[in-house]
């Protein structure tokens, strides 16, 4: 049997040295045409119950260049709403107008990020190219808040059990890939 698997091992190293020694063809010439890839994470999460109240949606879109926040949710909840976005936001930068409060943080006359509240609607929009790194990470983490806030869902639990099933599958897959070569080995052995 080890004569079996030295010859085999040295019939492909033999056969890669002699036919993986060919002169390579060269690289094609790139057309000259620009283009750009925008990796995206976006997600839409809708909470129907029979009760008004319960009713919202939630929609983050976030890609290289932009993260953007919008909600729908039942009055009920803007008093709530606007004390957390007031407290993240502060009110330095807020301008109330009838209806609707309005955040916008400017910088060398470039839109950082503009945030929105109505009594049942909330928007978020961050420029990316302009906002520093503090601020994008904190947009991030604030519309993860936001999120939980309006649809009564909690986040990091989530996450946890999101990533315990991740885990359960991964140790089915292992299982699954040790009894494969458990079997792999008697057949080379007989």
């Amino acid at each position: 049997m080890k004569n079996l698997f030295s010859t085999t091992v040295a019939i492909l190293f033999l056969s890669g040295i002699t036919f993986g020694q060919a002169t390579p063809k060269p690289p094609k010439t790139p057309k000259t045409t620009s283009s750009s890839t925008t990796k995206s994470n976006s997600y839409s999460v809708s909470f129907d119950t029979d009760a008004k109240e319960g009713n919202s949606s939630v929609s983050i879109k976030r890609n290289d260049n932009i993260y953007k926040f919008s909600a729908k949710f039942h009055e009920s909840k803007f008093k709530s709403l606007k004390k957390l976005v007031v407290d993240q936001l502060g009110d330095k930068n807020l301008t109330v107008s009838e209806d609707m409060y309005k955040w916008i943080k400017t910088e060398n006359g470039e839109k950082i990020y503009e945030c929105k509240l109505t009594e049942d609607r909330l928007r978020i929009y961050v420029d990316k190219e302009y906002a520093s790194s503090n601020i994008i990470n904190m947009m991030n983490d604030f519309g993860d808040v936001l999120k939980d806030a309006i649809s009564g869902t909690d986040s990091e639990q989530q996450d946890k059990e999101d990533a315990e099933r991740a885990l359960k599958k991964a140790e089915k897959a292992l299982k699954l890939a040790r009894k494969e070569l458990e079997k792999a080995k008697i057949r080379v052995n007989n």
